[in-house]
């Protein structure tokens, strides 16, 4: 089998690493690098020794596969061109700007046969991966994820941004429909909200509290998810797992619980989900992260965002 011909659009930090991953696996070659900057492109394609364009109309003749690491507002345009012409087509998060723009690349990655994967990259997170075969129907799910600010990612607010990732870890574990979100959110740094807490509370009776932020001292990612008998505390940040769960013992009379961490097995979640990527294009199988859960995540984090601006206009409105 011809190794699968790869172009990367967007020659940024995020598309470098693509490139990068692409570049070492056997299995694909990497040929072309794209950039609206051509000499951020030719830098970039240098490092690799490809071809670099500032047009990714013409790349698509060339490839079969493409990632896409452009601004959020460029996606859609991009994306639907790609699968259009029938490129297979792995776009980083958000899928795009607006759920109608989401559902439009579902419907023409389905007509013209495209594989069409959204990058939520904390599916592949090494912690993620050792906790999954634990995770069984989440009562409660506590999310922390704290992060220093930098101008990369501000096109969209925390939500977008940062908490989307977690969002679709939540919807991907829970798997019941939302029946109500309590939000808010405060832009400090920029015009867009850059902290921001959620409550959602799922049909199953699941409660998920989520807290965002791109403007704390420190780094922090963590996940824990609370269910019958136990609980797992997952740090995303460092690639640890804690097992608390309840044991066949008593202490004075009373069931305890028992911390155990777990082995995690060290893994590059970026180089996980790219592999995960050219396998369900080589086999036919279906991707891990489908443009559907791409949808999901996004229309939950726009009804979060409507309800931040509805309570923050409240607030500000208020004598």
């Amino acid at each position: 089998m011809n190794p699968l011909r790869v172009g990367v659009i967007g020659a940024g930090r995020l598309g470098v690493f693509h490139a990068r991953k692409y570049a070492q696996f056997d299995h694909c070659r990497l040929v072309a690098i794209v950039d609206i900057d051509e000499k951020r492109a030719k830098k970039a394609a240098g490092s690799f020794g490809v071809d670099y364009t500032s047009d990714y109309g013409e790349i698509l003749d060339k490839v079969d596969v493409v990632s896409i690491a452009t601004p959020t507002s460029t996606h859609y345009k991009i994306a639907k061109q790609c699968l259009a012409k029938g490129t297979h087509t792995l776009v980083e998060k958000p899928i795009c700007a607006t759920p109608d723009q989401a559902g439009e690349l579902i419907e023409t990655a389905r007509i013209s046969g495209a594989k069409l994967q959204v990058g939520h990259v904390e599916r592949f997170n090494p912690a993620i991966l050792r906790a999954d075969p634990l995770i069984r129907s989440p009562l409660f799910v506590e999310v922390h994820r704290l992060g220093n600010f930098s101008i990369r990612g501000t096109d969209v607010d925390v939500v977008l941004d940062l908490m989307i990732h977690d969002l679709d870890l939540v919807m991907h574990y829970v798997n019941s429909p939302v029946i109500h979100i309590s939000a808010a959110g405060v832009p400090v740094l920029s015009e867009q909200g850059d902290i921001a807490n959620v409550r959602l509370e799922f049909e199953n009776g699941c409660v998920a509290n989520l807290t965002a932020s791109r403007v704390s001292k420190e780094k922090m990612r963590k996940f824990r998810l609370f269910q019958q008998n136990g609980y797992l505390s997952i740090d995303l940040l460092n690639h640890a797992v804690t097992w608390v769960k309840k044991v066949d013992r008593r202490v004075l009379g009373h069931p305890i619980i028992l911390p155990r961490k777990l082995k995690v097995p060290p893994k590059d979640a970026l180089e996980e989900e790219i592999a995960s990527f050219l396998r369900a294009v080589s086999s036919g199988e279906p991707v891990q992260v489908s443009g559907e859960d791409g949808f999901k995540a996004l229309t939950l984090a726009t009804k979060i965002k409507k309800e931040m601006e509805r309570r923050f206009k409240t607030i500000s409105l208020a004598p």
